[in-house]
């Protein structure tokens, strides 16, 4: 039997743990709008991205975005100047940097909602948009003449037949060949998980991992196409993203 004294004390034990639900729960708002953004990285480069978030129903949010993501060539391997040691590094091979930009319609489904603060609240996201693909061409530092020391250096835009390892001194600045960027459309989609796990129950702290795919009607000329070096038109990606952000009422 349970003595009366037992009785009290595991009430009273009971209590802040119930009290700590409690809080939880009442502080739990209906938001209607979600803002988040983050930093991305897959197994060919990098990625920006930011999302609102407007809420359909208690689960489920309406997803409008913009991403933006580096690609590079799996070929790529960064080469420097044996001669010069402040040159900088460059990619023998690679004629064109790739860029995508991908405006974004989406959702994010809750399957499970925390518990406690700290816990996970679990989510699965899918979007789907055009992908324009920007692509830039690439500029290097070139030594004249064509033997050690180099008496000048110019910069010129890669050119496989003119250059190779005995003139190329380093690579330009990134930004050198803006303006000359070519557009190539085409169409993507991902799906993945979302885990959001911040304390305060209006803040954002995620992490996300997916897959997701670019498709191009042409084939993208990253690389200078060799032997054993072919460019590609799709774009196959696992990816993981850091995410932070804030839910609002209105």
């Amino acid at each position: 039997m349970i003595r009366p004294l037992h009785l009290v004390l595991l009430m009273l034990a009971w209590v802040p743990a119930l009290a700590q639900q409690t809080i939880y729960e009442e502080t739990r708002v209906p938001y209607k709008k979600e803002f988040y953004g983050g930093i991305s990285a897959h197994g060919d480069g990098w990625g920006v991205h930011f999302y609102r978030g407007t809420y359909t129903t208690a689960r489920d949010r309406r997803l409008l975005g913009v991403e933006l993501v580096g690609m590079k060539h799996p070929k790529e391997i960064k080469s420097f100047n044996p001669y010069y040691e402040d040159s900088r590094g460059y990619f023998y091979g690679k004629s064109n940097s790739f860029l995508i930009l991908r405006p974004t319609y989406g959702g994010k489904h809750q399957i499970t909602d925390k518990i406690r603060r700290t816990g996970v609240e679990v989510n699965y996201v899918w979007g789907i948009g055009p992908s324009i693909g920007l692509l830039k061409p690439v500029y290097l530092q070139i030594g004249k003449p064509d033997q050690i020391p180099y008496e000048s250096i110019v910069i010129e835009r890669y050119d496989p037949r003119i250059h190779d390892v005995q003139n190329i001194y380093g690579r330009a600045t990134w930004f050198r060949g803006v303006g000359e960027m070519g557009i190539y459309p085409g169409a993507f989609g991902r799906f993945g998980f979302n885990f959001e796990y911040a304390s305060q129950t209006s803040g954002i702290k995620a992490l996300e991992m997916g897959v997701g795919m670019d498709a191009y009607p042409q084939v993208i000329p990253i690389m200078v196409e060799e032997e054993g070096v072919e460019n590609k038109q799709f774009f196959f990606q696992f990816y993981l993203a850091l995410q932070f952000g804030k839910k609002t009422i209105q």
